[in-house]
C-alpha cells in the first residue's frame, strides 16, 4: 500500500505539471499586442486636452510673480552691518589695507571704521582709537584680525594696547595669539608675534596669558617669551627708553587748549613711561593753576613737554624712572 501510494503521488505531480505549462507566445501574437498598444496611445494623443481656465492662469501667474519677488528681496536684502571696533586715527610711513567679506585690499584712511571681521595689514604704523577710550597702536608689517567685540587676533607683527585709567572697563581688549590669549585689567602692554615666538612686555598694570590650560600673570616691567614648543620664559624689561619710542611716537594727540598744565604733564609722563614728580611745592602749584592755550598736535611727548614748559616758569629733568618738574633755576 505504501509503495502504490508513493507512485500515485508522483504520477499526479507529473500530470499536473504538464497540464499547467503555458506555451510561449508566437511572434504573430506579440506583434498583434504591440499594434494594439500603439493604436491606443496614438488615439489618446489625438484627443483635445482641456484648457486651463482664466482664473487658474491668473493664480499661476500671481504665484510665479510672488516667487520672483521673494527671490529678489532675498538677494537684494541689506546685509547687517558688522559691529564697530574702532576708527583709524593715524596712518604714517606707509599704506594700510583692509580685507573683509565685502572688500579686498581696500586702502585705509584716517577716519575709516574698523569692524568685526576686518583684517588689517599695515605697511607703515597706525593708531586705532576705540570707543571705550582705549587705543591700539600698530607697528609696520603687522596683520591683525578683528574677531568680535573687543577680541583681536594678532597674526603677525607688533601691537601696543593702551587702556588708560579713564577708559571704560568694558573696552578691555583680549589679544589672541598662537601662544594663547592675553587679557588685561587697566594696563598698557606690547605684544610681538612671528613664527618662532610670541613676546609680551608689560608697561603698566597686570596682564594674564592663558596658555595651554594654565594662566601666567605678568606685572609692569615683566617680559614673557613663549616659544613654539609651548615653553614660556620670564624676564624683566625697562618701562621707558628707546625700545618704547615707536609707541610714544603714536601717542594720541593731547588737546591742550583750556586744559591745566598738570593734566598735560601727567598724560605725557605716562606716554614716556615715567612717574611724574615735583621738586618743590611751588612747581606743583604752578602746574595746577596754569591753563594752557594753543596746540601740540603732531609733536612727540618730549618735544611737547619742552615746548609747553618753555612758556612757563618751570623746567623738567629725567631722574631714573621719574620725570621731575621744578621751578626754573631749581635743581
Amino acid at each position: 500500500m505504501t509503495e502504490n501510494a508513493g507512485n500515485s503521488d508522483e504520477r499526479l505531480d507529473r500530470d499536473l505539471g504538464e497540464a499547467l505549462q503555458t506555451a510561449p507566445l508566437s511572434a504573430e501574437a506579440l506583434a498583434r499586442i504591440e499594434a494594439a498598444v500603439r493604436q491606443e496611445w496614438e488615439s489618446r494623443q489625438r484627443e483635445p486636452q482641456p484648457r486651463p481656465s482664466r482664473r487658474r492662469l491668473w493664480i499661476a501667474l500671481a504665484a510665479a510673480v510672488g516667487c520672483v519677488a521673494l527671490m529678489l528681496a532675498w538677494v537684494t536684502r541689506p546685509l547687517p552691518t558688522p559691529a564697530l571696533f574702532g576708527s583709524v586715527s593715524r596712518i604714517e610711513n606707509g599704506p594700510a589695507l583692509i580685507d573683509s567679506n565685502s572688500v579686498r585690499h581696500q586702502s585705509v584712511h584716517v577716519g575709516d571704521p574698523l569692524r568685526t571681521g576686518d583684517e588689517l595689514t599695515t605697511h607703515g604704523v597706525g593708531l586705532i582709537s576705540l570707543p571705550s577710550g582705549s587705543n591700539l597702536r600698530i607697528a609696520a608689517g603687522t596683520v591683525i584680525r578683528v574677531l568680535e567685540g573687543t577680541d583681536v587676533e594678532l597674526l603677525r607683527g607688533m601691537i601696543y594696547v593702551d587702556h588708560p585709567p579713564a577708559a571704560s572697563a568694558s573696552g578691555q581688549l583680549r589679544i589672541h595669539t598662537r601662544a594663547g590669549t592675553i587679557e588685561h585689567v587697566g594696563t598698557a602692554f606690547e605684544v610681538f608675534s612671528n613664527e618662532q615666538i610670541v613676546r609680551l612686555r608689560v608697561r603698566e598694570g597686570q596682564v594674564r596669558l592663558r596658555n595651554t590650560g594654565h594662566d601666567i600673570v605678568a606685572s609692569a616691567g615683566t617680559e614673557l617669551v613663549a616659544q613654539a614648543d609651548g615653553s614660556v620664559s620670564r624676564g624683566s624689561w625697562p618701562l621707558n627708553g628707546e625700545s618704547w619710542r615707536w609707541v610714544s611716537s603714536l601717542a594720541p594727540n593731547y588737546e591742550i587748549e583750556g586744559q591745566p598744565l598738570l593734566a598735560f604733564l601727567e598724560f605725557e609722563a605716562r606716554e614716556l613711561g615715567y612717574e611724574l614728580t615735583f621738586a618743590d611745592a611751588h612747581a606743583r602749584e604752578v602746574a595746577q593753576r596754569t591753563i594752557l592755550h594753543g596746540s601740540v598736535r603732531g609733536r612727540e611727548p618730549r618735544d611737547a613737554i619742552a615746548s609747553v614748559l618753555a612758556t612757563t616758569s618751570l623746567s623738567y629733568s629725567i631722574r631714573g624712572n621719574t620725570l621731575q618738574v621744578q621751578s626754573s633755576g631749581g635743581t
